[in-house]
């Protein structure tokens, strides 16, 4: 513990008076108003226990410091901070939507239900729930308990295992990297969103200003070329038009991204910023600002409405989805078993990718969501909670997108497959598309449609960028008053990080980064997670630590778990990765070797920090002589709240909070807290 035997406020002994006005010593007597003592308000008549107050040995360290019991002697801070300091959740509604807007995010829309489709139907279900049980669900409650615990982020939270901060480090990195680029995302929804006002939605129709003669309009019926074929057939009704391209895929390439046909060349040459982009970037990042400049007492009560709102459009285009003409075969598509996929390692790889990717375990966020609880929250059934909603989100998703696919595939006559897509391509092409032709009233399913994915990804942006910030609040308290500046200048920072992905070539820059620096360390730094602290802190102490919090001790289930099974897979799954792996491309351009060379640097910035730090703090202690303590918790390391601090110390040393109403005025001095 941060301190071998701290003073405990004193309590008085039944009997004693409670007024204010006894005692006229001069400790300030009952005239004065209330105060604060270890984060724990006091009234006048408590005032007493100062003029009883006998000062111990160790009263004189913590006046020279600065601190105060239960205090981290690192920061001079309370531990975990008073509410408020540090901040906390409004109630615990706010903390769990938090990690639902967290968890639901874009990837539950348009990656989940192509994976789903591609990988064999209802067979690709099972390996994703049986990932999720053992590894998605225990890391998902392994976060949020060490935060909620520690009451620190992900930074501060390794003083359980100091030579393992580098973990801390690297998700900061990490999550500061995703951060830049994701908010992109978020500024082409709102491009689509504003664009969706118009009398006709602009991907419906091939316009000069940005259309070739490639280019086919959605209402009309598909060219033969794109099927390779003479003329109509009894299967596919088409056209001898020589169009390859539908009106919507070439509004995304051309009328937004306006893609450089040749990708990325020479270092430094991004080709032409567009203003429109960018415009809508600044627009995002400032309503990002406006939701975070107060911390998590302006995030809570914005998810409100960014983490339920997704759930009404996505209920509505539900319900008109399966309700139209041709929806039941997209639906059979996307369920029908393909069971022999089942043996297949590539399935198995992308549900763990999957899962592990949309519960956003290992980021950081859930780790500093849990930090703003409080600390007694019943976290565990929060996290089995939240876990499951979010496979049954991404199980709603996929029928609502694929019951409109499936009716614009029977109204063309053409087969699903031609039509499904992933990633942008789903979300920017074969949906509007379909939204189009199928839907009533396709300018105002768009508006909802595009307002929906820039709510979905405003939570996850909203957890990468605080996940940053109460790092830098937990390592330097003293900025905790500067929220709104430190807040300002780090949206304003990525903002103009994030100029280059507005570029003709910035969709090539925007997947380059999400391959290498969004994407490839998350593995690795999930393995070192729990190697850190199931291993190095070691899994009895965290299930030690859970009883304590939550009187709730840990199955076996969940020990094998966290010890063996999840980062044996993930390891398995990391090798199998690295053995498969091609450079990756872009609209099916290669990227150059320096393009390639910055990626790794990118994946490298974030994961080499565990190894440097490891390295970093052997030597440390090397040169001070505390080899042996190496792998010990520093002496910081303990619960957030003061009060179970204490608590906790007085159990661990036999001795009874309640034995301080009797006899013992001052309960520090008792001889059982002093060694032999």
């Amino acid at each position: 513990m941060a301190d071998p035997i701290s003073p405990i406020s004193y309590k008085q002994r039944n009997g004693a008076s409670g007024s204010g006005d006894g005692g006229g010593g001069g400790g300030g007597g009952g005239g004065s108003s209330s105060t604060q003592q270890n984060g724990h308000s006091s009234n006048p008549s408590d005032e007493r226990w100062r003029q009883n107050y006998v000062p111990t040995q160790y009263e004189n360290s913590y006046k020279s410091n600065g601190s105060s019991p239960a205090v981290d002697h690192g920061s001079g801070e309370a531990v975990g901070g008073a509410a408020g300091e540090r901040g906390e959740w409004g109630s615990k509604a706010e903390f769990l939507l938090s990690c639902i807007g967290l968890s639901v995010g874009i990837g539950n829309v348009w990656r989940f239900p192509y994976l789903a489709y591609e990988n064999g139907g209802a067979a690709f279900l099972f390996p994703y729930v049986i990932l999720l049980v053992v590894i998605g669900k225990p890391m998902y409650l392994m976060e949020t308990a060490l935060g909620q615990f520690s009451q620190l982020g992900p930074m501060n939270v390794w003083r359980c295992a100091p030579v393992m901060q580098g973990v801390g480090l690297a998700m900061i990195v990490l999550s500061l990297i995703t951060s830049i680029y994701y908010n992109q995302l978020m500024g082409y929804c709102l491009y689509y969103m504003f664009g969706s006002f118009a009398s006709d939605v602009p991907w419906a129709k091939c316009d000069k200003a940005w259309a070739n003669e490639n280019c086919f309009e959605v209402g009309s019926l598909y060219p033969c070329s794109r099927y390779n074929l003479t003329g109509p057939t009894a299967k596919v009704n088409c056209t001898m038009s020589i169009a390859n391209e539908s009106s919507a895929e070439q509004f995304w390439r051309r009328g937004v991204l306006r893609l450089a046909p040749e990708g990325l060349t020479e270092f430094g040459q991004i080709g032409e910023i567009q203003w429109d982009l960018t415009l809508c970037l600044l627009l995002s990042w400032i309503i990002v600002f406006l939701c975070l400049m107060k911390g998590v007492k302006s995030s809570g009560k914005v998810v409100y409405f960014t983490a339920t709102f997704p759930y009404v459009i996505l209920i509505a285009l539900l319900v008109v989805g399966v309700r139209l003409d041709g929806a039941v075969e997209g639906l059979k598509f996307l369920f029908i078993p393909k069971w022999k996929e089942i043996l297949n390692v590539v399935v198995w790889r992308r549900a763990a990718e999957q899962m592990f990717f949309s519960l956003s375990v290992s980021w950081g966020g859930l780790i500093m969501f849990g930090s703003y609880n409080k600390f007694r929250n019943k976290v565990h059934i929060d996290a089995f909670v939240v876990s499951s909603l979010d496979f049954i989100t991404s199980l709603i998703a996929a029928t609502a997108i694929f019951s409109v696919l499936g009716a614009m595939a029977k109204d063309l006559n053409v087969d699903i497959k031609g039509l499904a897509a992933s990633g942008p391509g789903l979300a920017f092409i074969a949906y509007p598309e379909a939204i189009s032709r199928t839907l009533p009233i396709p300018q105002l399913w768009s508006v909802l449609f595009f307002f929906m994915l820039f709510t979905l990804g405003l939570d996850s942006e909203f957890a990468l960028l605080e996940t940053v910030l109460t790092a830098v609040y937990d390592t330097f308290p003293r900025t905790r008053p500067y929220k709104l500046v430190l807040t300002g200048v780090l949206c304003l920072s990525c903002f103009l990080l994030g100029i280059p992905l507005c570029a003709t070539t910035g969709q090539y820059i925007f997947y380059l980064i999400d391959t290498f620096g969004g994407g490839m360390g998350v593995l690795l730094i999930a393995i070192f997670e729990l190697i850190a602290l199931h291993w190095v802190y070691g899994v009895r102490r965290f299930s030690d630590d859970l009883k304590f919090m939550l009187g709730y001790n840990p199955s076996m289930f969940w020990k094998v778990c966290w010890v063996f099974i999840a980062p044996i897979t993930l390891l398995l799954l990391f090798i199998y990765s690295i053995v498969t792996w091609e450079d990756p491309t872009y609209n099916g351009i290669g990227y150059p070797s320096w393009a390639i060379a910055v990626g790794w640097f990118l994946a490298g910035v974030s994961v080499l920090m565990i190894p440097l730090v490891f390295i970093f703090v052997v030597f440390k202690s090397l040169v001070t002589g505390k080899i042996s303590q190496v792998f010990q918790p520093a002496d910081s390391w303990g619960p957030g709240c003061p009060e179970a601090r204490r608590e906790l110390m007085a159990a661990q040393s036999n001795f009874s909070m309640s034995e301080t109403k009797y006899g013992i005025d001052n309960p520090a001095m008792d001889n059982r807290y002093y060694p032999e």
